[in-house]
Protein backbone atom coordinates (compact mmCIF):
# COMPACT_ATOMS: atom_id res chain seq x y z
CA UNK A 1 0.00 0.00 0.00
CA UNK A 2 1.02 3.49 -0.70
CA UNK A 3 2.18 5.48 1.88
CA UNK A 4 -0.26 8.04 3.00
CA UNK A 5 -0.30 10.88 5.80
CA UNK A 6 -3.09 10.43 8.31
CA UNK A 7 -4.77 13.74 7.08
CA UNK A 8 -5.49 12.32 3.73
CA UNK A 9 -6.79 9.21 5.00
CA UNK A 10 -8.87 11.05 6.98
CA UNK A 11 -10.45 13.44 4.50
CA UNK A 12 -10.89 10.23 2.00
CA UNK A 13 -12.76 8.08 4.97
CA UNK A 14 -14.55 11.66 5.35
CA UNK A 15 -15.41 11.82 1.76
CA UNK A 16 -16.77 7.90 1.37
CA UNK A 17 -18.79 8.67 4.95
CA UNK A 18 -20.37 11.31 3.26
CA UNK A 19 -21.31 10.04 -0.17
CA UNK A 20 -22.54 6.56 2.09
CA UNK A 21 -24.65 8.79 4.05
CA UNK A 22 -25.87 10.77 0.63
CA UNK A 23 -26.46 7.37 -1.20
CA UNK A 24 -28.52 5.74 2.05
CA UNK A 25 -30.80 9.35 2.54
CA UNK A 26 -31.84 8.95 -0.89
CA UNK A 27 -32.78 5.35 -1.22
CA UNK A 28 -35.77 4.47 0.60
CA UNK A 29 -35.22 0.55 0.08
CA UNK A 30 -31.94 0.64 1.46
CA UNK A 31 -32.70 2.06 4.47
CA UNK A 32 -35.47 0.67 5.58
CA UNK A 33 -33.52 -2.48 4.89
CA UNK A 34 -30.59 -1.04 7.30
CA UNK A 35 -33.41 -0.25 9.90
CA UNK A 36 -34.81 -3.63 10.08
CA UNK A 37 -31.42 -5.23 10.33
CA UNK A 38 -30.37 -2.81 12.82
CA UNK A 39 -33.93 -3.29 14.91
CA UNK A 40 -33.14 -7.08 14.51
CA UNK A 41 -29.78 -6.46 16.00
CA UNK A 42 -30.39 -3.99 18.54
CA UNK A 43 -33.32 -4.99 20.76
CA UNK A 44 -34.56 -7.93 19.16
CA UNK A 45 -31.69 -9.71 19.42
CA UNK A 46 -32.73 -12.21 22.46
CA UNK A 47 -30.72 -11.53 25.38
CA UNK A 48 -33.24 -13.68 27.60
CA UNK A 49 -34.87 -10.38 28.38
CA UNK A 50 -38.68 -10.72 27.75
CA UNK A 51 -40.97 -7.57 27.39
CA UNK A 52 -44.22 -7.46 28.03
CA UNK A 53 -45.44 -5.66 25.08
CA UNK A 54 -46.32 -7.56 21.86
CA UNK A 55 -44.04 -6.97 18.59
CA UNK A 56 -46.85 -4.83 17.11
CA UNK A 57 -47.11 -3.02 20.64
CA UNK A 58 -43.46 -2.77 19.89
CA UNK A 59 -43.19 -1.17 16.54
CA UNK A 60 -45.53 1.54 16.86
CA UNK A 61 -43.73 2.43 20.46
CA UNK A 62 -40.49 3.25 17.95
CA UNK A 63 -42.56 5.09 15.34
Amino acid sequence: MFSQSLTAQLLRMLVLLGVSLVIVHHSPVLLDSLSRNAVNAGCHQGNGEHHSMSHSQHSEHHH
